[in-house]
């Protein structure tokens, strides 16, 4: 039988005393952790769900696989105030002096923890960019192709891809056969899915408009590009969410050699002397002619960011601007209207639709209320704008530490009672038609606000006019009952399932 030496038994003690006294000091750690975020941080007067949600991002990060955590939010400033911690160093704000303050007058600048929605955390974008230098250089790069001169060019390729649309949904209202359809009809009419192809068109004129050619999605149908680019963001919410499993969520190579391809064609017409001037265009040369060139790998994440960004939300906008007036007939019985009082009867490549030009709408009084409507129930920003504090700084009353990150809360903003009266939570066109009786300023935030102001506005409201008055001034819908149109959040917002299913018929 072997002898244990006095060595032995010291060196065994040496260990345990060693684990003793590591465990005491994180007990101390964890201890005073609690104690400090729930008594003694500035924090600690803010009104909270739980006290969980002052000692940890649990509840946070339970909630956000489901993409639904903006109901929370919601819910949370209705129960709790404008003001609401919802992590350790995680605050919600709610009221107009906060929001504006937050976006506007201190210019906050973007939340560190956004790094985690990237595809590489060194590599930012326009959108992921948390210092404002680097934002500032970036846009600068980019802002020549979305200057209102350069985006007026821009309408003939809008309307083609309009124009396709129109052309794909005339083929299913007279082909009750075709496999886009569903197997039923509404009064006589054939039901298609309209979400479907309004995303598909928005995704065809990105790609139009800024990459050089269409996708044809619309066209040909079943493109795995959707879904392609719904996983992608569901993908990247995951990673922010749960950082230490990035390497084991694999972004879809589909997407990467989707997008070189995309490149590796312009570069080939660029050899041929065939350059055109879009946004792909102004990579590309920055790559080969700056003092700062972007990498390739960055060229393929900003195409990336501008696939989602300039797709999603005139997708989404267009699709509940639907949802909503055919929810509410008389409102878009007063839109048509003032459609069909214009006698907007410029013929598309197709004489059996017709288009309107971006001039003769984009002044109509009540096609803009609709949209501007939209955008304040179901804002882009749906889920709020994180920012991060540089400094203490108080905020409505509360003493924000530095490196607190900062939530303005554009949908609580956006439905306040005390703001836009008891109808905020209404779907009323009618309140935009008299811009005096508005309170626009630090209440509207339906493209962000600041420095970080959506670069693509102009872009937006042509593709959303056009698409939206298109549509109705070709076709009649009727509605589907009983659908799930519930909403997910996921970097941008878009319907969970995916589909809004309409009866369709020509009104000419």
């Amino acid at each position: 039988m072997s002898k244990i030496s006095f060595f032995d038994i010291s060196l065994f003690q040496l260990i345990g005393y060693a684990l003793l006294l590591l465990f005491v000091l994180l007990f101390v750690k964890l201890l005073y952790h609690l104690i400090y975020n729930l008594y003694l941080s500035p924090l600690s007067k803010i009104p909270s769900p739980s006290f969980l949600c002052s000692i940890s991002s649990i509840p946070i990060i339970l909630r956000k696989p489901e993409g639904k955590i903006f109901n929370w939010y919601f819910y949370l400033h209705k129960k709790l105030g404008p003001v609401v911690r919802i992590g350790p160093s995680f605050v919600l704000f709610s009221s107009k002096n906060a929001v504006m303050q937050i976006l506007i007058n201190d210019n906050l600048p973007k939340s560190d923890s956004l790094a985690g929605i990237r595809s590489d955390p060194n590599f930012p974008t326009l959108f992921s960019a948390t210092d404002k230098p680097f934002h500032q250089k970036r846009r600068k790069l980019l802002s020549s192709a979305f200057s209102i001169k350069y985006i007026s060019t821009l309408e003939p390729l809008m309307r083609s891809c309009t124009d396709v649309l129109l052309q794909k949904v005339l083929s299913l209202t007279n082909n009750s056969n075709n496999d886009i359809q569903y197997n039923n009809n509404i009064n006589g009419l054939p039901i298609l899915n309209i979400y479907e192809l309004v995303q598909a068109c928005t995704l065809d004129i990105i790609g139009e408009t800024a990459f050089g050619g269409s996708f044809n999605i619309v066209e040909k149908g079943n493109h795995p590009l959707p879904e392609k680019v719904f996983q992608e963001l569901k993908r990247r919410v995951m990673c922010h969410t749960f950082p230490y499993l990035k390497s084991f969520m694999v972004k879809d190579s589909w997407i990467d050699e989707f997008i070189s391809n995309i490149i590796k064609e312009r570069r080939e017409l660029n050899a041929q002397g065939k350059k055109r001037k879009d946004i792909l265009q102004i990579l590309i040369d920055s790559k080969e002619n700056s003092d700062d060139p972007l990498t390739e790998f960055e060229i393929q994440d900003q195409i990336m960011e501008f696939v989602i960004a300039g797709s999603d939300t005139g997708s989404l906008t267009i699709n509940m601007a639907l949802i909503m007036l055919l929810q509410h007939p008389e409102k878009l019985e007063t839109l048509v209207s003032e459609l069909d009082s214009l006698n907007l009867h410029q013929s598309s490549n197709n004489s059996s639709t017709f288009i309107p030009s971006h001039d003769s709408i984009k002044n109509l009084k009540y096609l803009n209320a609709v949209i501007y409507e939209i955008l304040r129930l179901f804002p882009a920003s749906i889920g709020g704008i994180l920012r991060q504090t540089t400094k203490d700084t108080v905020i409505d009353g509360y003493l924000i530490p530095k490196d607190t990150a900062v939530s303005a809360s554009i949908l609580s903003v956006h439905k306040s009672k005390e703001i836009w009266g008891p109808d905020a939570d209404d779907f009323v066109p009618e309140r935009w038609l008299n811009p005096e009786n508005l309170p626009i300023k630090g209440c509207f935030y339906g493209f962000g606000a600041g420095s970080r102001y959506c670069i693509g506005v102009n872009f937006a409201w042509m593709e959303m006019r056009l698409l939206l008055a298109s549509l109705l001034l070709n076709f009649k819908f009727e509605m589907v009952k009983n659908q799930d149109l519930d909403l997910v959040h996921f970097i941008t917002p878009a319907l969970k399932s995916k589909k809004f299913l309409v009866g369709v018929k020509t009104r000419h």
